[in-house]
């Protein structure tokens, strides 16, 4: 009996290189030097993906946002949100399983702003929301 894999869509995610290299000298790089290099460049980070968690819900009244939790699940079951348009643009990026970079790369072609603003606020935003059990790391 042959075992097949699920298929799955392809896709190509960024991965933010901090390191000390250049794409010219990464090429260079043995397989286990690369290795090296992605681990210490906390590369296994950046591929990770999230995803607003099911329990919420953005709504849109009269040109308002607010954020309503609809599960129990939610560390926050009595308050709605009201998210600014910023708040918004990320909820929306993270609306279907992204990397941090993915939604950086989305924001600087959106927003008049430094990367390192639009990086900055994404990882807060990422960290807030996971703490708040609103976002979820997924495959």
């Amino acid at each position: 009996r042959c075992y097949m894999k699920g298929y799955k869509t392809p896709e190509y995610h960024f991965l933010h290189n901090a390191g000390r290299l250049k794409g010219h000298e990464i090429e260079k790089l043995s397989d286990k030097e690369l290795l090296e290099y992605f681990r210490e460049n906390n590369f296994s980070e950046e591929k990770k993906k999230y995803c607003i968690k099911p329990g919420f819900v953005l709504r849109e009244i009269a040109g308002e946002y607010a954020i309503i939790p609809v599960d129990g699940e939610s560390l926050i079951t009595n308050a709605v949100m009201a998210p600014n348009d910023t708040a918004v643009f990320l909820w929306k990026a993270f609306q279907k399983p992204s990397t941090k970079e993915d939604v950086v790369r989305r924001g600087m072609e959106e927003y008049e702003a430094s990367e390192e603003t639009i990086r900055n606020s994404i990882n807060r935003f990422v960290k807030e929301s996971l703490k708040y059990k609103i976002l979820e790391e997924v495959d």
